[in-house]
């Protein structure tokens, strides 16, 4: 999806750019190997090497029903994770997101919660979306933390969905709508 900022795609902590293939370093593709990373990722089922990351990074480019972004620590100064919004459902004005934040040094340091902040901004103002979805295993704590601080609420609990080491675990369903939106509300029929 070609999308240009109309404004910065940025927060105190963090700046978003579009990825493209030239942004898959040895670090990136270390990322979706390390078994810390991608431990509630389902990227860890596939084995993953620069060829296979170029070509998945240029499919998202390529995808009118995606955009992703790289995730850039300010406090860093490097390229530390990846973010995107996909599937987006137009008709209804719905957008999932996904994150990985590779990059172990910046764990705890809040990139996580200013990225998807950021873009639920960009979703919202530019995009049009009215509501963002994500999911997390109920052990992911840290990715439900994250999307609290963001704005996200607990929507649902699909219990026993996912299989985490060949074991059942809930997946927590977050959401966050525009609130400029909310005032168009009407009542149900």
């Amino acid at each position: 999806m070609q999308l240009q900022p109309t404004f910065p795609w940025r927060s105190e902590r963090v700046e978003l750019f579009v990825l493209e293939p030239a942004h898959v370093s040895d670090a990136y593709v270390g990322w979706l190997a390390d078994p810390q990373v991608n431990r509630y990722l389902e990227s860890r089922f596939q084995q993953h090497d620069r060829a296979s990351t170029v070509s998945y990074v240029e499919q998202m480019l390529l995808s009118p029903q995606v955009l992703m972004l790289g995730i850039r620590s300010l406090e860093l100064g490097r390229h530390v994770g990846n973010i995107k919004i996909g599937p987006i459902d137009r008709q209804h004005g719905l957008g999932e997101i996904g994150i990985m934040i590779g990059d172990r040094a910046a764990w705890e340091r809040g990139v996580a919660s200013d990225a998807i902040a950021v873009l639920a901004r960009i979703a919202f103002a530019q995009l049009g979306l009215r509501k963002l979805t994500a999911g997390c295993y109920r052990s992911n704590a840290a990715s439900a933390r994250a999307f609290c601080k963001a704005g996200f609420h607990h929507e649902a609990t699909r219990p026993r969905h996912m299989l985490l080491d060949g074991h059942p675990e809930d997946l927590i369903l977050l959401a966050r709508h525009d609130e400029s939106t909310q005032s168009q509300k009407g009542a149900p029929p």
